[in-house]
């Protein structure tokens, strides 16, 4: 499949799209990814979900999408805007007490054995300790979700999907106006 811009051609054999947006991405990803890819994921999962309804095959492809997400709320913007659902990576890391000083993005390697192959920092983080950050993490999320489901007064997330009508841009400021 290639997804270069949209509309996408979609191959039959095709049931995940994952798309990720243009300023995602944490010292793991590759430079290539990092640094050339296209669009805003706000702008690119509209037009793969318009285009998977207009060829009337979007129940039957996932629409994953990742890339600048990092909320709760980001994740029920994204699937208003007609994603699936959501991936999320450097929430996690910051989650594991990642103090974002781009060391792994520079080669230089994670000082806090976060995302490093180093075995003596590798044992500063515990998998208890870590999971249990990252449990924490994804239970605020839910708990947000939830509040976010019902002032909009739907029960299910599956419901919100492709519902671009219930959201409403802030403009620049974050106060409603279209300055």
């Amino acid at each position: 499949m290639l997804l270069y811009g949209a509309p996408a051609q979609i191959d039959c054999r095709d049931d995940i799209v994952h798309l990720d947006g243009s300023y995602g991405g944490t010292g793991a990803a590759p430079e290539i990814a990092k640094k050339n890819i296209a669009m805003p994921i706000e702008f690119a999962v509209p037009k793969v979900h318009n285009y998977l309804l207009s060829e009337n095959i979007r129940d039957e492809v996932v629409l994953i999408a990742s890339g600048g997400l990092r909320t709760a709320d980001d994740i029920a913007k994204i699937i208003a805007l007609g994603a699936d659902g959501a991936v999320i990576g450097t929430s996690e890391l910051v989650a594991l007490g990642c103090t974002r000083c781009s060391n792994c993005e520079r080669g230089r390697g994670c000082p806090f054995g976060l995302t490093t192959t180093d075995p003596f920092l590798s044992q500063l983080v515990t998998p208890e300790w870590g999971a249990g950050r990252i449990d924490n993490l994804y239970q605020s999320y839910a708990y947000r979700l939830r509040q976010i489901l019902r002032m909009l007064g739907l029960t299910d997330v599956r419901a919100l999907r492709g519902r671009k009508d219930l959201l409403r841009y802030l403009g620049q400021n974050g106060d409603g106006r279209s300055d």
